[in-house]
């Protein structure tokens, strides 16, 4: 009798294995069952793209530094050699007796260069070396005022992209700031393990009622439809129809100072916050994930990422505008003039005049061609590369990033983040009147929301902060420190200088009113 049950009880377990298989395994036959296999197949297919997507991130992020760092070097080698004695006008200085010559006002002689009996340029013993001859540009007024300007470029872009890489989203910064927004918008922060399972709990059973309520408005608005169509189609084709939901995301449903649950980091998840795949972080103002500096950029790091923006394009426009000149010489009659000469002297120096082969003549035109001392903006056909390349990268890249940091200027003034500005759009389409509600309420006061109002030297003892005087209302607990606060153009440009302090405010404003951090670390 057990062994008949058995066999019974074995049977019945390979039936519903088979009925699971078929049930996997299953071939749509209604057009309902056909959606619903594309829909499983296409979040599948992206799930896929998305996780080998992540994974190479982890190859392509250093490979990308290591090019931007190779982009800078390059460029930088390209001024202190190649420019930078060209603008100085002392690029003719090649030998000791050119520098005498320099010293004494005199006019620059081509008789110096010493050949091999093959025509080739050797090392001549007076010759001045490369460092001495950048050394010599820098002495002079133009030399220096140029090297002023491009080491202000070259230390900005320097630090602000090296706080991109490093700056973390998480640590204890992240905690503090999280526990001061729990605090600010009355939410019981979870504190222990049983705290946070009660508090997932919670937030889910919140989160489920409200797509409920949300899926019986969106049914009921399309039964509406339905009655107001029913001229449109019969009864038999009104039954077959079913209205079709439209995917709702949880952050859809959320206030602007809500919470809510993120499951991939376990942990609450702030308002404005949203969860990075790569960096496998939970990103305050999360606005994108940048191959470039292999982080997130978000609430820590934006200041830093609108800065490298901004003077990376100042100083890419800058060295286009003064590679400009010689890129213009490359070709012309000008830049031949100084090869026919350089080649005449170099000739007669090698003795070899009309019996020189032409073998030897193209040798020397190519490793003896000196610049002129009445124009030294004129390139030798060794610099003929690197002006053509330098020119076109500073004019390119500087077009390129200049699209991004306009929008990323429009993104920081109006309070938004990209990811927002994406759904805040499709708002602003359907409703209008809709107004941002991270918003300060001005331009103003948008920009103080990612820069400050303090140099970096502020006392940290307050931590509110309601406007200006104009508005109704003044902030009063901080008028020991007015005298450091930003005003104007030159406010605007010393709060874009390099500085390691945190963010002044929290992430977002509470009715149009900025929160000042209590627990803000200031350098």
């Amino acid at each position: 009798m057990s062994t008949q049950t058995n066999n019974h009880h074995d049977h019945g377990s390979r039936t519903q294995r088979r009925r699971k298989k078929r049930h996997f395994f299953f071939i749509p036959t209604t057009t309902h069952q056909f959606q619903t296999c594309i829909r499983r197949l296409s979040l599948k297919g992206l799930s896929c793209f998305f996780f080998i997507a992540d994974h190479a991130m982890y190859l392509l992020g250093p490979l990308l530094i290591a090019l931007a760092s190779l982009i800078i070097a390059g460029l930088t080698y390209l001024y202190f050699g190649v420019v930078l004695p060209m603008m100085a006008g002392t690029n003719w200085i090649v030998t000791v007796e050119d520098y005498h010559v320099y010293q004494h006002g005199g006019a620059p002689s081509l008789s110096t260069i010493s050949l091999s009996n093959d025509g080739t340029n050797h090392n001549h013993p007076n010759n001045i070396s490369t460092t001495k001859s950048i050394l010599l540009a820098l002495t002079t007024p133009t030399g220096i005022f140029h090297t002023a300007l491009v080491s202000f470029f070259l230390i900005n872009v320097t630090y602000n992209y090296y706080k991109c890489v490093t700056t973390s989203n998480t640590g204890p910064c992240y905690d503090s700031v999280v526990r001061e927004l729990a605090t600010v918008t009355n939410f019981d922060y979870p504190e222990t393990e049983e705290e946070l399972i009660q508090c997932k709990r919670a937030l889910e059973q919140q989160i489920a009622a409200k797509l409920e309520c949300r899926r019986r408005e969106l049914l009921a608005a399309a039964a509406v439809r339905d009655t107001v169509n029913d001229g449109a189609s019969t009864k038999q084709q009104q039954q077959q129809q079913k209205p079709i939901i439209p995917r709702i995301h949880n952050w859809q449903l959320l206030s602007p100072t809500e919470w809510s649950y993120c499951r991939f980091s376990k942990q609450p998840k702030p308002p404005r916050s949203h969860y990075d795949h790569v960096t496998k972080s939970l990103v305050l103002n999360m606005d994108h994930y940048c191959p470039w500096m292999f982080n997130c950029v978000g609430f820590f790091n934006y200041r830093f990422f609108v800065n490298f923006l901004f003077f990376t394009v100042t100083g890419l426009f800058y060295g286009a505008g003064i590679s400009l000149r010689p890129f213009l010489y490359l070709g012309g009659s000008e830049y031949r003039e100084q090869i026919r000469v350089s080649r005449d002297a170099a000739t007669a120096a090698s003795g070899g005049g009309e019996s020189a082969s032409e073998a030897s003549l193209r040798r020397v035109a190519m490793y003896t061609v000196r610049h002129l001392e009445s124009n030294s903006f004129i390139p030798t056909p060794n610099e003929r590369t690197a002006i053509a390349l330098g020119f076109m990268i500073c004019l390119c890249l500087g077009c390129a990033v200049g699209c991004l940091l306009v929008f990323h200027l429009y993104l920081t003034v109006s309070a938004q983040t990209t990811i927002e500005f994406h759904g805040n759009w499709a708002k602003r389409r359907k409703k209008k009147g809709w107004t941002n509600p991270y918003s300060a309420g001005s331009w103003k006061r948008n920009w103080e929301m990612v820069y400050g109002t303090r140099y970096h030297h502020f006392r940290s003892g307050s931590n509110d902060y309601v406007g200006d005087e104009e508005n109704g209302s003044a902030d009063v607990t901080n008028r020991h420190d007015d005298q450091h606060s930003y005003r104007g153009l030159w406010g605007i440009l010393m709060a874009m200088m390099p500085s390691d302090r945190e963010p002044e405010f929290l992430p977002f404003p509470f009715d149009g009113v900025l929160i000042r951090r209590k627990n803000r670390e200031v350098d």
